[in-house]
């Protein structure tokens, strides 16, 4: 070790900057087999920020099955009233509008809190802030039996609730991969952070299907409620804004966190948003819009699959809810495998690899649509192969359009993601009303005009992405997403000298 310092010593004197790189190397070397492995902590911190996300997401969605429990207990109840000669006071006996507005208000809440949110998130941070908005989901959830005997405004009410506390989302997923990812890991992160989206019904279905059985559908809110608070506390204890100031985070782990980062990427929420160019770049808009695509062809059956399984196709409900769910399993694997595979396509390049996955995404989706439009009504099991497919096309759908926006947007990914979960909540929120016009009735003439206009939006936002998609840093990324040459030559010789000081 001396002689090694010698050396060192030696060849700072000289000045023989190739003599000391190499000393420094076998210095570097030394020092490397000394330092401990590094944790793994940043993945629990995944894994948990992803279940927490999952739970909130499927609060929402879990209306959208116990809606057909609710009917079934209203028409037994009614009926057995009838033969006891009592008076039945109906507690869910909505017109199809009220059932679309119900369907539609928690995608109401996300369209002015996504902004509002956006920017608390900014200046207090993600943990308060997702803190917050899921006990606005625990709370919600929690009430939403009372609610529902109160009568129609009162549930509209929780369910508008619930849909405000998803509008955080996205910066929640694009804050937490800035922060705890290293750049080498961060496909695969922020694939399993949006994951939560094929997961939440995923979880919901076969439980409220389950639990319908067993303890009435009541009993789904109460689950859904416990699951919520068990995440909330577990995100809450482990879960730090930075990484340096967790206390369950190694400082060989935190080393590699932060390895090849630039300030704006280690400080991402805090950069300047260029508001106007971002708006007037047709690569970003090839991004929305092909989003937009995709969201409306899962929409369709994420909102009403269970209706469409069960009004149209005939299945019973406990059958229902199993089927509903299965596709989303194949659909989250698709979408965690995706991502590494497609960022190691090198020889497709990046921009063609981003198109090939979204095209054969929503390529997918948009032959399944119209296989449904002419397949007759009997063809039941014909028509739920092709709603699988739609949902396990939609976890290819987010790689492409994900990888196009990170190398496009770079550090101002979190604003991109935000405005993108503004423009797909409109669909949330237009998607009930759209189904109210075109199948008020639930006929599967009616269901197939509805696929017809899902498979023209689809095609049309495929194409509109292959033309304009990019893979490369916008203009206004420049400048700001790494530190300029001077800075970071003299940031490598403060470091070089640093490690001579502390050998």
């Amino acid at each position: 070790m001396n002689k090694l310092k010698s050396q060192i010593s030696q060849k700072s004197q000289n000045g023989s900057d190739d003599d000391l790189k190499g000393v420094m190397a076998e210095f570097e070397e030394q020092q490397s087999e000394k330092e401990p492995s590094p944790g793994r902590f940043r993945w629990y911190i995944c894994w948990i920020v992803t279940g927490l996300l999952t739970v909130v997401q499927a609060n929402v969605h879990v209306y959208n099955f116990t809606v057909l429990c609710m009917q079934e207990e209203n028409q037994r109840l009614r009926n057995e009233s009838m033969l006891l000669n009592r008076v039945h006071v109906e507690f869910f006996n909505y017109n199809k509008l009220e059932q679309d507005l119900l369907f539609s208000a928690a995608y109401i809440a996300p369209l002015p809190a996504i902004i509002i949110l956006y920017m608390i998130s900014n200046k207090s941070g993600v943990k308060l802030t997702m803190t917050i908005c899921t006990l606005i989901s625990l709370f919600s959830i929690l009430l939403t039996p009372l609610a529902t005997y109160q009568g129609f405004w009162f549930l509209y009410a929780v369910r508008f609730w619930q849909g405000l506390s998803t509008a955080v989302f996205s910066v929640v997923i694009s804050v937490v991969t800035s922060h705890w990812s290293t750049l080498a890991e961060n496909g695969v992160y922020v694939s399993i952070l949006a994951a939560h989206y094929q997961l939440a019904p995923l979880l919901t279905m076969p439980l409220s299907a389950t639990m319908c059985q067993i303890g009435g559908w009541t009993s789904v809110f109460y689950t859904q409620g416990a699951l919520t608070a068990i995440f909330l506390v577990l995100f809450f204890v482990f879960y730090s804004d930075k990484p340096a100031a967790n206390r369950f985070v190694s400082k060989a782990e935190l080393k590699i966190i932060d390895e090849g980062k630039s300030i704006e990427e280690r400080h991402v929420e805090k950069s300047r948003t260029p508001f106007f160019a971002i708006h007037t770049d047709i690569a970003v808009w090839a991004i929305w819009l092909a989003s937009i695509g995709g969201t409306i062809g899962f929409s369709i059956f994420l909102q009403y699959g269970p209706t469409y399984l069960n009004k149209v196709l005939h299945y019973n409900l406990s059958t229902t809810g199993w089927t509903a769910a299965i596709p989303y399993i194949f659909s989250c694997f698709v979408r965690i495998a995706a991502q590494p595979l497609s960022a190691n396509c090198h020889f497709l390049g990046e921009r063609l690899a981003a198109i090939i996955t979204t095209t054969i995404s929503q390529g997918t989706m948009a032959v399944c649509f119209l296989i449904l439009m002419f397949i007759p009504q009997d063809w039941s099991s014909v028509g739920q192969l092709c709603y699988s497919f739609v949902i396990v096309a939609n976890g290819l759908n987010g790689v492409g359009i994900t990888r196009s926006a990170q190398l496009v947007c770079k550090q101002h990914l979190s604003f991109v993601y935000t405005a993108r979960s503004f423009y797909n909540a409109t669909v949330g929120l237009a998607l009930p009303i759209m189904v109210n016009l075109v199948a008020p009735n639930d006929t599967h003439k009616e269901w197939t005009t509805l696929f017809l206009i899902i498979f023209i939006i689809v095609f049309v936002s495929n194409i509109f992405f292959i033309i304009f998609a990019k893979a490369e840093a916008a203009p206004w990324t420049v400048g700001t997403v790494e530190i300029d040459d001077r800075s970071s030559q003299h940031s490598n010789e403060e470091e070089q000298n640093s490690k001579i000081e502390r050998f």
